[in-house]
């Protein structure tokens, strides 16, 4: 049997360190714990490790086992959804990581919930397992399961980021359709538009130029820009790539992205849905907090993570400075900027009542029904207006076209 090298505390918490031998992790966390000592650090002795990666090799698994797991959206929404109705059931967060690992040997699936399970019988809280376990789970994901962990509420949590998952899994599926025709679009009038300057315009202005007026101005513009093009084109595609990285090193930079992520929330049709987004996700997670007997003020720092955007959390911050001082939560909201008036009534009526739990939730849910129609509502003007952007291009093309022919035939008919 494989020796374990573990770290624990003693029943006077005093630090021992040594070696175990066991079957699996598992028996040698069972005997540690039954010698009255509290593992905190466990793994595999070198002298086994080698002979354990390559049986792992020969049953197809991977050698390392903190290598990083990735997971796929739909692995992770499929993930987050059986834990939530594991939890749900009633089942320890421990067993349910059990259950899902036992499910297979080799797979991503079942390898995330070892790892989970191993992290969190060493002691880790789920959060940080979380982050430790993956990058696939981001920090909205880690924040809403130590909100969870906090309020005393993971089942409701897990349930909650699953719901969130499907809905962006929905719109994205959603997007996807809707931009099926306008790409195409997009492709047949960019592959005019190359036929149109660099093949037929071009050879009627050869013909006009031999003729009583020479070429339009309009065609002239056309032809310097089409004989720039094709002269310099890895020019344009250099600048154009230093411009596209210099805005993503400029939106991630300390003072960029704050100001990104403002516009970001200024932007039409795509700023509504963000702020919808984030309203429901917050005034969500701070429901469930408070509805645990959390104290407010911990619910808002927990909650203030919610959201990855740098201008919401600084103006959260305030939010949480105000509720310090002793201000209402109404009060300190209203300050931001971040949040309707109809919304900030309702957190008022929850102050007053009471029920600040149940108000928040209820107007949450009322914020996510918004949020479904937000979408459609983008769904339903996206596909036209690039409908029209290609047409127009289509436009300006085919006319100028039928300029260089007009005047050729009048051109013809002038010599006849």
């Amino acid at each position: 049997m494989p020796n374990f090298a573990y770290q624990a505390a003693d029943a006077t918490g005093r630090d021992v360190s040594g070696t175990i031998e066991a079957q699996d992790r598992a028996s040698a966390l069972r005997q540690l714990t039954g010698r009255g000592l509290q593992p905190f650090k466990i793994n595999e002795a070198a002298g086994k490790a080698g002979a354990k990666a390559v049986a792992k090799a020969k049953a197809g698994e991977p050698e390392d086992e903190n290598a990083p797991i990735k997971l796929s959206n739909g692995q992770l929404q499929l993930f987050t959804e059986e834990l939530s109705e594991l939890l749900e059931a009633g089942m320890r967060l421990e067993a349910a990581l059990k259950l899902m690992e036992g499910k297979g040997t080799t797979g991503t699936h079942s390898r995330i919930a070892r790892r989970l399970g191993n992290l969190i019988r060493e002691g880790h809280p789920f959060s940080s397992a979380l982050r430790q376990s993956s990058s696939s789970f981001g920090e909205l994901f880690c924040s809403v399961a130590a909100a969870g962990e906090a309020g005393g509420s993971l089942a409701d949590a897990m349930r909650r980021q699953a719901q969130y998952q499907a809905s962006v899994q929905e719109m994205r599926s959603q997007v996807a359709v809707a931009l099926i025709y306008p790409s195409f679009l997009f492709v047949s009038a960019i592959g005019v538009t190359v036929l149109f300057t660099t093949f037929l315009i071009p050879r009627l202005s050869i013909m006009m130029s031999r003729m009583k007026g020479g070429v339009p101005k309009g065609i002239q513009i056309v032809m310097a820009v089409s004989d720039f093009t094709r002269t310099y084109w890895w020019l344009i595609l250099a600048v154009l790539a230093l411009m596209g990285l210099g805005f993503w090193v400029w939106s991630r930079s300390k003072n960029g992205r704050p100001v990104w992520d403002h516009a970001r929330l200024r932007m039409p049709m795509i700023g509504n849905v963000l702020m919808t987004s984030f309203h429901t996700q917050f005034l969500e997670t701070l429901a469930s907090l408070s509805g645990g007997g959390l104290p407010l003020l911990k619910g808002l720092e927990l909650a203030s993570r919610v959201s990855g955007n740098q201008y919401i959390q600084k103006q959260l911050e305030l939010v949480i400075a105000s509720v310090r001082d002793g201000a209402s939560l109404s009060r300190g909201l209203e300050k931001t900027g971040l949040f309707p008036m109809k919304l900030l009534e309702m957190v008022r009526i929850g102050e007053h009542t009471g029920d600040l739990s149940g108000t928040l939730r209820r107007t949450a849910d009322r914020c996510g029904r918004e949020l479904s129609k937000s979408l459609e509502k983008v769904m339903a003007m996206l596909q036209p207006v690039i409908i029209l952007v290609m047409a127009a291009l289509v436009g300006v093309m085919a006319y100028m076209m039928i300029s260089v022919i007009f005047q050729t035939v009048s051109a013809l008919k002038s010599r006849s």
